[in-house]
């Protein structure tokens, strides 16, 4: 199952740049409910500004990227300065991915694995993405598991 999300950066040079996040499915969980959602349900997650990636990771625990950005949404929406620093329980090294809050109110992408430097991005434009991917997540985990992230969150993260 593939997902992939475009959404353009509200900035000066947003003609030139876009952001896109994409994953692919390559392991699902055979089981619907507990922890081994998140850590038997695995792929490829990329962030990509224009023509060029920034993140790309090729094994991800994709349901723990979800809910991450399931949650930071839910924060986001009554506080928009809410940060925005992924890291995972299968990997050492974080951020993975993070979108600093800067003094002029945009977002810095920062990753251990990205590739170049990008341009700031709004915060409406982080949450325009999220959003997008989101719906990318909720239909996956509605086909694989019957259940939506909402369900995966109030039963994982108590």
């Amino acid at each position: 199952m593939h997902g992939n999300i475009t959404a353009p950066l509200d900035n000066a040079i947003s003609t030139r740049f876009v952001m896109n996040f994409a994953f692919e499915i390559a392991a699902v969980s055979e089981r619907s409910k507990g922890y081994r959602v998140i850590t038997e349900t695995s792929g490829k997650l990329k962030v990509v500004f224009g023509p060029d990636h920034f993140f790309r990771f090729n094994e991800i625990l994709l349901v723990e990227f979800a809910l991450y950005c399931f949650i930071w949404h839910r924060e986001y929406e009554s506080e928009p300065n809410t940060a925005f620093s992924y890291a995972s329980m299968d990997e050492e090294e974080e951020p993975l991915l993070a979108f600093i809050l800067q003094p002029n109110g945009m977002r810095t992408a920062q990753s251990c694995w990205s590739e170049f430097s990008v341009p700031d991005i709004s915060n409406d434009a982080l949450s325009k993405a999220v959003l997008e991917i989101l719906s990318a997540f909720q239909t996956f985990t509605k086909s694989a598991f019957a259940r939506d992230l909402e369900s995966l969150a109030s039963e994982l993260w108590r």
